[in-house]
């Protein structure tokens, strides 16, 4: 703490020593600077061209400063979003009237590509930009969800909800089998970044590349797209202070009806009545009168939590040094008992102009990240979890027994299920991450000749992982192995060097030509450790002493490194024919021998309509541009060490002796080789009515060649597997983006904008098989190996879920004998469509695909509307033609006997002819021995009003004449879901997007349910 406030104190002296405006002036210029509409601004910068002397405007656009009395003299007058203006103040006398013209947005802004910036309207690829000003008063509790329902093409999900978790991120669908579709991330330059702890309050852009022309500037690992994150940067001028607070609660934003303490009572009786053998009834009815509702476990469990963030910025300098500096702080409790997320973020950025040639610059955070984790089903279930229990667990048993323990059984015998006590797992039981993250990454351009940059790079991340697990022996999970206690550490950091030649040109104004050549080195290390021991002597210590039983000890060390070659030309002609061709070659250490280079081209072209004479006199258009681009990416994200031998550790005795040996555990490929992606895009951009409506419009067909893919080998090899280059994949669709200004008046404002896409997956190629099957399913519900969920077919989509069709309820031992079936079924058990017509029902013949994970297409929609004072922001975001495979409905319709069960079973479950046909009886165990139905699958559409944010502006100087700006701000999030679906939310998976799990989609079997956030706060500007 004392280090901590040491730091602080030594960055508020560097702040207060950073160079200032001058107060060596001699004559004073006053005046007023005006928007287009006539309207005063305030916060313009206004700086005397050449020297540090500048200020902002006051609330009323007003400025005064001093000048020297050289001649002449210059006044850079700029605001973000305006264009620039000079005004000669050489013989000014009296007050100056300043007016600026905003820039037309969309296709004239900015925009952040790899190893440059570029004119969106000279961009020759598709390039999305992510408009952070609208929402800049919106909590975000990743970065990556500053991306949901913003972007055509872009898929954001929150499938667990627990706090720290993170996004998973598609950009064009999924496009591989076994290994990451995730995209690269590239913050401030640094390629490969870990935005986890990156604070969002810090970001002052994203800007998304989609396509190959893009993307093939980053080589072995652009296939999935990239994403540019830019952070804030000081400005030259007076110094400001910024300040963001915000507070509030979080609920569960759906709840399940189980049974209560009354129909679970009847129910168990029932169940116990159809027994085999018949057990007697547990429950009189005078019992069950006397019940009530019982114990409403997820009520015990959830609670109302906490959320919080503050945020604390600095930002100034002069012409020549620029800094900013962020101190963030955000903590998180969650829904679930015994869950929170604390993070807290440091970042100072700076920019120094050395000479007129040289300027160097830095980026750098250092965060802290403390989660306490609910133990909910990441893992598909096979383990249990609180959650899981929560359900299960019978609303006649307490929480707590008559002295005031924890019950940890579900009833008298042999009514009892063994879950053990929701509540005392979240309490007793611990599982802490931390994390401690250091960036910096450090920049400097020289201008060799006029046009001609080198650009030189030098930055490192490194992390610091410790997880400690604590299972006490009192604990139901404990329990089982007389106390459990683990400790995983890792260590990581990569470096990068980057050296870039920039080379840009006008030749007598019908040529232009900007050039980009470099060679880049980028190494990675990872080390480990892992200590656990059971059978603990006390339950006192934690993980603090690991001596204290059987221990199991293990570590692990890993390294990779990617080598670089990278160039791209832009040439514009008579500004309206653009081309760009990109190259980049890159070298891994991952892949075999044979293949350790792979080359990454790229072409585009793009013809700015506009500009010809036939459309520039037409002025319901503002602009148009089409686009055309082909190109090779790759993607890299496989474990090290493939395409050479491994060794594993054995234990073994030999002459009464344990000792230790090694063996080979892999057979190596030296052929291996990254997978390859070609992908052509085609679109339009479109401005018409004065910018006022802005189109985009993209038809996209890639193909990803060469999968990594664990191929089955014949037992003679020693092996049952091997990593290989086989098979392909397509995804092919189209995008569109519309934006609107709908009404620009001086008190009231409203801009909309709208996205849609469609993406169409397919198997083009699994070597020499035509199908696989693939997708995990929890072995709690599915016992037995060589369960999966789905199929991957040629032909059919990545992630088709793969079971039998149900067809209805068998009602009387007439209807089976009748039917022939060879099944052995009985009245109340599922009928399941028998494909093949032979009256048997087997895995080979009977099953089909039943249902598809990936979505039709995604949408979003944003509405800005400003009144006066007040702002009223709303995002809505939904999926369409998604399947969910629901595993919940086997554990809680007929599951285990005697677990409680949805309510809707106590009477909608078969219980003699003609009662029912979808709901099998209580005592039913045929669909769980089956493996994957269609009678599990649910619709998961949805639409959802993300975010509601209403603002108000505080009246300034009225409240106070010390902020530059003042505002008040309420937000909901994840208020109002429309959906078909059952279950807790459609936003879910219970199984994470780590290795193994790319192609288990779509999976509910409880993981951390999502959440309803409404919070206040609170934004100054000094």
């Amino acid at each position: 703490m004392i280090a901590i406030r040491k730091l602080c104190f030594l960055l508020f002296i560097l702040w207060s020593c950073l160079p200032y405006e001058s107060a060596a002036q001699q004559r004073r210029i006053s005046g007023k600077v005006f928007n287009s509409s006539n309207l005063p601004m305030p916060g313009v910068n206004v700086q005397v061209k050449g020297t540090n002397i500048g200020t902002f405007t006051d609330t009323k656009g007003f400025f005064a400063l001093n000048v020297p009395e050289t001649k002449p003299v210059l006044l850079v007058v700029s605001s973000v979003g305006y264009t620039t203006q000079e005004v000669d103040v050489t013989n000014a006398t009296g007050d100056l009237t300043v007016t600026l013209v905003e820039v037309p947005t969309q296709l004239t802004d900015v925009v952040v590509v790899g190893y440059g910036t570029a004119r969106k309207k000279d961009l020759t690829g598709s390039v999305a930009s992510v408009g952070l000003q609208s929402v800049e008063k919106t909590p975000v509790f990743g970065t990556s969800q500053l991306l949901q329902g913003r972007v055509a093409g872009v898929q954001v999900t929150q499938t667990n909800s627990q706090p720290g978790s993170a996004f998973t991120v598609r950009i064009r669908g999924t496009n591989s089998i076994s290994t990451s579709s995730d995209p690269l991330y590239v913050v401030d330059g640094y390629a490969g970044a870990d935005i986890t702890a990156l604070n969002p309050n810090d970001i002052v852009s994203m800007d998304v590349l989609k396509d190959a022309s893009a993307t093939a500037i980053y080589g072995s690992r652009g296939a999935n797209g990239v994403v540019m994150i830019t952070t804030r940067r000081g400005a030259a001028g007076k110094k400001a202070i910024t300040f963001d607070a915000y507070t509030g609660v979080q609920q569960v934003a759906n709840k399940l009806e189980m049974m209560d303490a009354q129909q679970y009572a009847r129910f168990v009786n029932e169940a116990a009545a159809k027994s085999s053998p018949v057990l007697p009834q547990p429950y009189t009815e005078d019992q069950i009168n006397a019940m009530g509702k019982g114990t409403d476990w997820q009520d015990e469990l959830f609670r109302n939590a906490r959320i919080s963030n503050y945020n604390l910025g600095f930002t100034g300098g002069n012409a020549d040094s620029r800094y900013y500096l962020s101190m963030n702080y955000f903590s998180q409790d969650g829904i679930i008992i015994g869950s929170d997320y604390k993070r807290g973020t440091l970042r100072f950025n700076l920019d120094s102009k050395i000479s007129e040639k040289l300027r160097v610059g830095l980026s750098s955070q250092v965060s802290y990240e403390s989660q306490l984790q609910a133990n909910v089903n990441t893992t598909g279930g096979s383990a249990g979890g609180t959650l899981l229990d929560a359900l299960l667990s019978s609303p006649v048993t307490p929480v707590y027994d008559s002295t005031g323990a924890y019950t940890f059984r579900n009833g008298p015998q042999p009514y009892a299920i063994d879950v053990g006590n929701p509540v005392a797992a979240a309490n007793l039981n611990s599982d802490k991450n931390k994390n401690t993250r250091i960036f910096a990454n450090f920049f400097a351009e020289y201008e060799m000749i006029k046009g001609l940059k080198l650009r030189s790079s030098f930055g490192g991340e490194y992390r610091n992982f410790r997880n400690d697990v604590f299972r006490p022996s009192n604990s139901y999970l404990g329990a089982q192995t007389n106390g459990y206690a683990q400790v995983v550490t890792n260590n990581n950091y990569n470096w990068l060097t980057e050296n870039t030649l920039t080379y840009d040109k006008v030749f007598n104004r019908t040529h232009s030509i900007n050039a980009v050549a470099g060679v880049t080195y980028q190494e990675w290390k990872n080390a480990s450790v892992t200590s656990t021991v059971t059978g603990l002597s006390t339950n006192n210590l934690f993980t603090d002493n690991l001596a204290i039983g059987t221990a199991n000890n293990g570590s692990n060390t890993n390294k990779n490194v990617l080598a670089s070659f990278l160039g791209r030309l832009n040439y514009r002609l008579l500004d309206r024919y653009l081309f760009t061709f990109t190259f980049r070659a890159d070298a891994s250490s991952r892949f075999g021998e044979n293949n350790k280079w792979g080359y990454f081209p790229s072409g585009a072209f793009a013809w700015r309509v506009k500009e010809e004479n036939f459309l520039k006199e037409v002025d319901a258009i503002s602009d148009l541009k089409f686009r055309a681009s082909y190109g090779a990416t790759g993607n890299q994200e496989l474990p090290s060490y493939l395409s050479i031998k491994q060794y594993t550790a054995n234990s073994y005795v030999l002459n009464r002796t344990r000792v230790t040996g090694f063996s080979q555990n892999n057979l190596p490929n030296p052929d291996l080789s990254w997978e390859s992606t070609k992908a052509f895009d085609a679109g339009f951009d479109l401005a018409i009515l004065g910018n006022r409506v802005q189109i985009t419009a993209d038809y996209y067909d890639k193909k990803t060649t060469k999968l990594l893919f664990q191929v089955s080998l014949p037992t003679t090899s020693g092996f049952s597997t091997m990593t290989q280059n086989i098979g392909s994949v397509q995804n092919k669709g189209v995008e569109l983006g519309i934006n609107t200004i709908n009404i620009d008046k001086e008190k009231l404002k409203w801009s909309t904008s709208f996205n849609i896409s469609a993406n169409r997956n397919k198997v083009l190629d699994l070597g020499d098989v035509p199908y696989q099957f693939t997708g995990n399913v929890s072995s709690n519900l599915f016992p037995g190996g060589g369960r999966f969920s789905s199929i991957l077919q040629v032909g059919k989509p990545i992630g088709e879920f793969y079971g039998y069709v149900f067809d209805g309820i068998w009602q009387s031992q007439a209807d089976i004998t009748k039917s022939g079936t060879k099944q052995s079924v009985k009245p109340g058990d599922p009928i399941y469509r028998d494909l093949n017509g032979d009256s048997a029902l087997d895995a080979t013949n009977d099953r089909t695909i039943i249902g598809h994970a990936l979505p039709k297409f995604t949408y979003g929609f944003t509405s800005n509307l400003t009144v006066g004072r007040f702002n009223l922001f709303v995002l809505i975001q939904g999926v369409q033609g998604v399947d969910i495979l629901n595993e919940n409905k086997i554990e809680m319709e007929n599951g285990l006997v005697f677990a409680n069960k949805f309510a809707y079973v106590a009477d909608q479950s078969w219980r003699g002819e003609g009662t029912s046909n979808t709901l099998p009886s209580v005592v039913s165990t045929y669909r769980r021995n089956l493996g994957v139905t269609s009678d599990l699958i649910e619709n998961g559409s949805y639409l959802r009003f993300k975010t509601i944010t209403l603002t108000y502006d505080l009246p300034l100087p009225k409240v106070s004449p010390i902020f530059k700006s003042a505002s008040l701000y309420a937000t909901g999030q994840n208020l109002i879901t429309i959906t078909d679906y059952s279950g807790y939310d459609p936003e879910v998976n219970s199984y994470s997007n780590t290795q193994g799990n790319y192609t288990s989609l779509n999976v509910d079997y409880n993981p951390y349910p999502n959440i309803k956030t409404y919070t206040v706060g609170l934004r100054l500007g000094f």
